[in-house]
């Protein structure tokens, strides 16, 4: 761990020493909720992008929603609505799906690829799941990890459908639980969050807290000062629109276009295809994770080509209309 920590402090020494600096994650138009640490440290400096750059390479992970498309659902508790707790409003970034009528059969899905840890009769959710992942900077190098978890749900019924993925490696879109659990206050719903870890974190996935004389604890701070913290627990919560339908590389909304994509291989080594349908002279453009512009194309035919064997490993972002595809070189 020494080892990694080290070289990521040399990779972001090596980064500022070359102008390489990255946004300030509390700018645009949705903001990450993070630690004291992170507030109290002035703009400019090397802590400061360090958890900037980490930000932005997570914030690239693309999400979908946990819920099915043809699932209706109400927002409860939207990020930095109040709760009650000791006058805290909302203690981190997360969102409460109330499905129709307290409905208790849901199916959710897996908003990453990762791998799923399930917890049974824990205090605050009681059962629930998570599904992490690690994040990679340009390198290739893994500065932290985004955890995705889903409260609320029924374990047991989920064990009684063959439903048993604690361990296992899960695939975007796949299904992770079909049961919420009836018996959660307020009504039957799901508890859905993102959080950040990076490398130096020793965070946990059950780790906040609301209690104003606990030692261990302090009030967050900055623009969002809602709940208590550990910084020693763990680094940071993120706004679920940061991965679900916002870019913030791009600055563009990613809407839902009237045609459908699919680009193949992906990942890439040198030449790949795009398959479309009803649409001719549309205009590619693909960016690096900088939100650089990197080269524009225009499509002719229902399947069209494109040769990227000049371009260096690592993740790219391609543009078609409103739609954003991650595309990744070998």
């Amino acid at each position: 761990m020494k080892k990694i920590i080290t070289l990521l402090s040399l990779i972001t020494f090596i980064n500022q020493s070359y102008g390489q600096s990255y946004p300030n994650n509390e700018t645009g138009q949705y903001e990450d909720m993070l630690t004291p640490e992170y507030y109290n440290t002035p703009n400019g400096g090397l802590f400061r992008n360090e958890v900037n750059k980490f930000v932005h390479f997570a914030r690239l992970i693309p999400f979908q929603y946990p819920l099915e498309q043809t699932t209706t659902y109400s927002l409860a508790r939207g990020f930095g609505d109040g709760i009650g707790f000791n006058n805290t409003s909302q203690h981190h970034n997360a969102f409460d799906m109330h499905i129709g009528n307290n409905d208790s059969n849901v199916v959710m899905l897996a908003s990453i690829d990762g791998i799923i840890t399930t917890y049974r009769n824990a205090p605050k959710y009681r059962d629930y799941l998570t599904i992490t992942n690690n994040v990679k900077d340009s390198l290739g190098v893994i500065i932290g990890e985004i955890v995705v978890l889903y409260g609320h749900i029924d374990l047991n019924l989920d064990s009684l459908d063959n439903r048993l993925l604690n361990g296992l490696n899960i695939n975007k879109g796949d299904t992770v639980s079909k049961h919420l659990y009836s018996g959660t206050a307020g009504g039957a719903h799901l508890h859905f969050e993102i959080r950040y870890y990076r490398v130096s974190d020793n965070g946990i996935d059950d780790f906040y807290n609301w209690q104003n004389n606990s030692p261990t604890t302090i009030l967050s701070s900055g623009s969002w000062s809602y709940g208590y913290w550990n910084p020693n627990l763990g680094y940071g919560f993120a706004h679920p629109d940061n991965h679900l339908s916002f870019s913030p590389v791009l600055g563009i909304e990613q809407g839902l276009p009237d045609f459908k994509t699919y680009v193949y291989p992906n990942p890439v080594k040198d030449i790949f295809s795009i398959r479309t349908s009803n649409v001719h002279n549309e205009l590619v453009e693909i960016y690096n994770t900088r939100g650089q512009l990197i080269e524009t194309f225009l499509t002719n035919k229902d399947v069209f080509t494109i040769n990227i064997s000049t371009y260096k490993a690592g993740l790219y972002l391609m543009k078609i209309n409103s739609k954003v595809i991650k595309l990744i070189k070998e």
